[in-house]
C-alpha cells in the first residue's frame, strides 16, 4: 500500500483561482503538476499506484473550523463518491486563535477524523510560543495526528521564525506524546546542514515532501536517507509535485529495503488504518 500523507486540494469551483494565486505568491516559480480538485487528484493517485492521501487543509480564521470539519465528514462517508471515501484520508484544521480550540479538537476528534494540518505561517503562529502548547496537549490526548508545515515557505520569502528545526524541537519537549508530522524532511529547507538533526530524536515522523526544484541539494537528499526509517512518511505536496516523479525520488533515496514501510506501512499504522 502506498499511503501520501501531505496532499492538498480544492473545492472545483474556486480551485484554478486558489492555485493562481499560490503560483503568484511564488513570483511564478511554482508551478502545479494538476488542476487542484479532488477527482483530478484521484485520477493522478490511480494512474501512479498510489491507494490513499491525506487531505491537509488550513484554517486561516478560526471561523473555518466548521466548514473544514463537515467537507473532511463529507469524503469519509461518502457523500463526494466512492472513490473519494476510499482513497482520501481527510484531515480537519485548527486555528490557534480558536478561542473554542479545546471543544472543537474533542468535535473533530468525535466525529473520527484522525488529524489536525496546521501551517505557521498561514496561521501566524509560532510552534515555540508557550501560549499555543496547551492547545495541542488537547490534540495529543485525544490521540489527533498534528500534519505540520516545517521550514521555510516559498510563499514566505525571508521569514524563518516559526516552524524551524528550534521551534519544532521546543514544541516537541513541552507537548509530549504528540503525533507530530515535521513535513518537508522535518523543516530544513532555509536553515543550516544538520540543524534538523535536533529533531531526529524527539519522537516525531518527518515526510519526504520537497520541492522538485529541491531536490538535488545535499541536505534534502541526506535527510531522506539518513532519517530513521520507521518514521519517514511518503508526502508529497500535491498538486505541487506529481506522484510519478515524488515516488522516483523517495524510491532513489532509500533501499529497496525500506519502501515497504517508508512508502506506506508506517502512514497506515500511524492513521490506524
Amino acid at each position: 500500500m502506498i499511503i501520501d500523507v501531505h496532499s492538498h486540494n480544492f473545492p472545483p469551483q474556486i480551485a484554478a483561482r486558489a492555485l493562481s494565486a499560490l503560483v503568484h505568491r511564488t513570483g511564478d516559480t511554482l508551478q502545479p503538476s494538476a488542476d487542484g480538485t479532488l477527482y483530478n487528484q484521484l485520477d493522478h493517485m490511480e494512474k501512479a499506484g498510489v491507494d490513499r492521501a491525506v487531505m491537509c487543509p488550513v484554517a486561516t480564521k478560526p471561523a473555518q473550523h466548521g466548514v473544514i470539519l463537515r467537507t473532511a465528514i463529507a469524503i469519509r462517508d461518502g457523500e463526494l463518491g466512492e472513490r473519494a471515501s476510499r482513497m482520501i484520508v481527510p484531515f480537519a484544521s485548527l486555528h490557534p486563535a480558536d478561542e473554542d480550540a479545546t471543544a472543537h479538537l474533542e468535535e473533530i476528534a468525535a466525529a473520527g477524523i484522525r488529524g489536525i494540518k496546521i501551517h505557521p505561517y498561514y496561521q501566524e503562529f509560532s510552534l515555540s510560543d508557550p501560549s499555543v502548547w496547551p492547545i495541542f496537549r488537547v490534540a495529543a490526548s485525544l490521540g489527533l495526528v498534528v500534519q505540520c508545515h516545517c521550514g521555510y515557505d516559498i510563499g514566505y520569502p525571508g521569514r524563518y521564525d516559526a516552524c524551524g528545526p528550534k521551534d519544532i524541537a521546543a514544541f516537541l519537549r513541552n507537548v509530549p506524546g504528540v503525533k507530530f508530522i515535521a513535513a518537508h524532511l522535518g523543516g530544513c529547507s532555509g536553515f543550516a546542514p544538520h540543524a534538523t538533526d535536533e529533531i531526529m530524536d524527539l519522537g516525531c515522523w518527518a515526510d519526504t515532501s520537497a520541492l522538485a526544484r529541491n531536490w538535488s541539494r545535499d541536505e534534502e537528499m541526506r535527510l531522506c536517507r539518513s532519517w530513521p526509517t520507521e518514521r519517514l512518511l511518503y508526502g508529497t505536496d500535491f498538486p505541487w509535485v506529481s506522484y510519478e516523479e515524488s515516488l522516483r525520488w523517495v524510491k532513489s533515496m532509500r533501499d529497496e529495503k525500506d519502501w515497504f514501510r517508508v512508502l506506506g506501512e508506517n502512514a497506515r499504522e500511524l492513521l490506524g488504518l
